[in-house]
Order: structure tokens, then C-alpha cells, then sequence
């Protein structure tokens, strides 16, 4: 049984383990509607698991974990859990994206996700950051999120920018985050922005945030440089897309970003200094960050080899379980 809120990566991690021979259902709630979706589909859980037809419970995120948790306590039920995080407040130990809503400051509140992390019988971390942070006695191994390969490709600039109605000498700097997260720090890129057009004043951004899934390869081989302001991330799914894509990547120093990204040409690591990160943006334009697809296949960031690698997890529960 797969247990999720949002998110398109759980979407293409669920459709990946299918292709991979693992029977998946799928139980979808929406917290951004409201909070409350975690305490009323508990008894969705529970009927789940007192139904006995499931091997594994795999979610993604603390707070359905302890849904989890609450669910098994209520039936009785020995069902292994695996829980993957990639909440990027872990690493967020100055408060940077934190505000007043009690929402947000439980969401940073570390007690909960090593409660959490400690109910789980195996732990999923996308960066081991993450795992350093929490340092919860689980076993545990560090798995990042993988990318659709096929559909993140090196495709003809010109004709991207065609589709997308983009004229074809201006430079395109793609920011994929969604501007209004605070975390993503938009209004670093836009200083970013200003610096760069007071050399090159056709360029223009494109943002995120409402884009859908299967446009996004068009919107990064249309761009010049793909640009990463987070005050902090996990293991950025867009970084690993644009590589994918060869495109160049510009980046704050945010979660296994410079691990990702480390040899590949035309790509920086840099500080919050907009004007290092123009000079940066201005260097990368015009080249291809060349053996970047490369560098997603070697750590084995394909959805197909991280398919293969969660079902090893689950192999390995599944003979240590008292419910086997």
C-alpha cells in the first residue's frame, strides 16, 4: 500500500514500481485543502490495514507516518512501514523558511519527525543530510527520487522555445520553483535577473509552479541556465531534470545539489551574493552542461534503477517481518 498526499515525484515513483512487476494501491488524501485530511482519512488507513491484503506500507512524509502509526495501533497490525522523507525544514536549522502560523512551526519541530522516523522500521532519506540531522537509530538507506529519463531529454533549443511562443535570440533563465514558496527564495532570483539583464537586456525568466509534468522538458531545453536560489532543499528533483536535460545549473549551496552537479561543465555553486550568481548565469549561457545525462545515470537517479533499488528495501523487510 502506497500512502500520499501531493506531489507528481510520488506519482512517477508509484508508476515506476508498477512498471517494475510491484501490484500498488494508492491511498490520496489532499492536505492543502485542508489539515483536517490527516486526522479524517486515519480510519481509511485502518480499514486498509485490517483488510491484511498488503506486504508494505511505504509514505512519504511525517505526518502520514503518524497517521500510519495511529492506524496500526487501532488494528493491531504488524504490516512493515517504510517512510521516506525529503522535508527540506530538517535542514533548515536557522529558521530561514519558518513563519508564525503553527502549521510552520511544527513542520520545523524535530522532536515530531524523529517520533516519527522512530515508528518506521526503515527509513528512506533523499539526502544524507537528512539522516545526519534526524540521527535516528532505524536502518535506513540514502535513495533520492528518481526522474523519468525518457521524458528529461536533451531536446532542439530553437524549437522548444518555438512551442512555448519564446523568440529565439533572448537568454532564458528557468527558475522551475513555485515563486510563492518561501523557501525557494524568488526574490533572490529576481535580483538575479536584474543583474544579468544590465548586461543582457533581452533576457527574460520563466517560473514554475503551475507548469504541467509533461511540458517541463520543453521549459529547461528552452532555457539557457536553469537558476536554484533555495534558502534550502533536500535532493531537488529540478536539478536532476535539468542535468538530464544538459542544461546548466546555477545554484545556492542547498541540500546534494553540489554533489549532483559536481564536474558537470557550465555548472556553479554559489553563494546568496545575486551579483556572483549573474556572473555565473552570464558564463553558463550559450553552452550545454555536456555528460550531465551521464551523471544521472552513473548514481542512478532513472526512476527504473530507483525502482529496483526500493524493491530491494522491501525484499529485505519482507523476510525480517513477523507478518511475513
Amino acid at each position: 500500500m502506497y500512502l500520499s498526499g501531493r506531489g507528481s515525484f510520488v506519482a512517477e515513483q508509484v508508476r515506476s514500481l508498477r512498471s517494475a512487476g510491484v501490484t500498488v494501491e494508492v491511498i490520496f488524501f489532499d492536505p492543502k485543502k485542508t489539515r483536517l485530511q490527516y486526522g479524517v482519512s486515519i480510519p481509511r488507513i485502518a480499514r486498509a490495514l485490517a483488510s491484511r491484503k498488503y506486504d508494505i506500507v511505504h509514505t512519504h512524509h511525517t505526518y502520514t507516518m503518524v497517521q500510519v502509526d495511529l492506524a496500526k495501533r487501532f488494528t493491531g497490525s504488524l504490516i512493515p512501514v517504510v517512510l521516506t522523507t525529503h522535508e527540506p525544514e530538517i535542514v533548515d536549522r536557522q529558521g530561514t523558511t519558518k513563519s508564525w502560523h503553527p502549521s510552520s512551526r511544527l513542520r520545523h519541530a524535530l522532536w515530531v519527525k524523529r517520533y516519527a522516523a522512530r515508528r518506521a522500521d526503515f527509513m528512506i532519506y533523499v539526502y544524507r543530510g537528512l539522516a545526519d540531522i534526524l540521527a535516528v537509530d532505524r536502518p535506513h538507506e540514502i535513495i533520492p527520487c528518481g526522474i523519468d529519463l525518457a521524458k528529461f531529454r536533451p531536446l532542439d533549443r530553437a524549437e522548444s522555445r518555438r512551442q512555448l511562443g519564446l523568440p529565439a535570440e533572448v537568454l532564458v533563465v528557468f527558475f522551475p520553483g513555485d515563486p510563492k514558496r518561501r523557501a525557494k527564495r524568488f526574490a533572490l532570483a529576481l535580483q538575479v535577473l536584474d543583474r544579468v539583464k544590465r548586461q543582457r537586456p533581452e533576457a527574460v525568466m520563466l517560473t514554475g509552479g503551475g507548469i504541467p509534468l509533461d511540458s517541463m522538458p520543453l521549459y529547461y531545453n528552452a532555457a539557457d541556465v536553469m537558476l536554484q536560489t533555495s534558502w534550502c532543499e533536500a535532493s531537488p528533483s529540478a536539478v536532476k531534470e535539468a542535468l538530464a536535460c544538459e542544461i546548466p545549473v546555477v545554484a545556492t549551496d542547498a541540500g546534494d545539489t553540489r554533489e549532483t552537479i559536481e564536474g558537470v561543465p557550465h555548472c556553479w555553486i554559489c553563494s546568496d551574493d545575486p551579483v556572483e550568481l549573474a556572473t555565473r548565469v552570464l558564463e553558463a549561457s550559450g553552452h550545454r552542461a555536456e555528460g550531465g545525462r551521464q551523471r544521472m545515470i552513473e548514481h542512478g537517479f532513472g526512476l527504473e534503477q530507483v525502482a529496483l533499488r526500493l524493491i530491494a528495501v522491501y525484499e529485505r523487510l519482507l523476510a525480517d517481518s513477523p507478518a511475513a
